[in-house]
């Protein structure tokens, strides 16, 4: 009787292991999210220093205003498949904005790409300041508001190389400090 059992639980386990393998990738990581900043633990591929571009940041905020900004990847790496790149984005104070629900999420406070997304090099975006917007009066030094605090945005990307490996990609890391005015 145990060597009748053996077989089927054999090919049962085997059966199941192979269906492990298949199985999509987990909500985080691979192609789907980049939920911390530990690409290069996956990634190992070079750091490129000036491979990301954040446009429209200005050098100095106004509290409580929403500024679009767009993350672009500029990389010459070509990609072999759909999977172009991936980034993740965390803001020191104030609040990041998904504006393409499609191409961008947020997990744990840390905007980053979604499956969708990540076929592309390129992903626009919100950042509300931190801080209320002053009342006219206030130019006037009549009312003093509390200080607001420099912010730091901080970029970690990667420009795939779409070959469903973490070989050959590219990494690029930056961070950027914004004042108040």
């Amino acid at each position: 009787m145990l060597k009748k059992m053996f077989l089927p639980c054999t090919l049962a386990a085997a059966m199941t292991a192979g269906v492990a393998l298949q199985a999509p990738p987990p909500a985080h990581g691979f192609a789907n999210s980049a939920p911390s900043f530990a690409c290069m633990s996956c990634h190992p591929g070079t750091m490129q220093g000036d491979m990301i571009r954040l446009r429209d940041l200005p050098e100095t905020y106004s509290p409580g205003r929403t500024y679009t900004l767009t993350l672009e990847l500029d990389s010459t790496l070509e990609s072999l498949g759909e999977q172009q790149g991936g980034f993740a984005v965390r803001a020191s104070a104030g609040e990041l904005i998904v504006k393409d629900q499609t191409d961008t999420q947020i997990i744990d406070d840390i905007l980053t790409h979604t499956l969708e997304g990540s076929h592309r090099r390129s992903w626009t975006f919100s950042w509300q300041a931190p801080g209320e917007p002053s009342p006219w009066w206030q130019f006037w030094g009549q009312d003093q508001k509390e200080p607001v605090p420099d912010v730091s945005i901080t970029v970690m990307a990667v420009a795939a190389n779409g070959d469903f490996s973490s070989m050959g990609d590219e990494i690029g890391a930056a961070g950027f400090t914004l004042l108040a005015e």
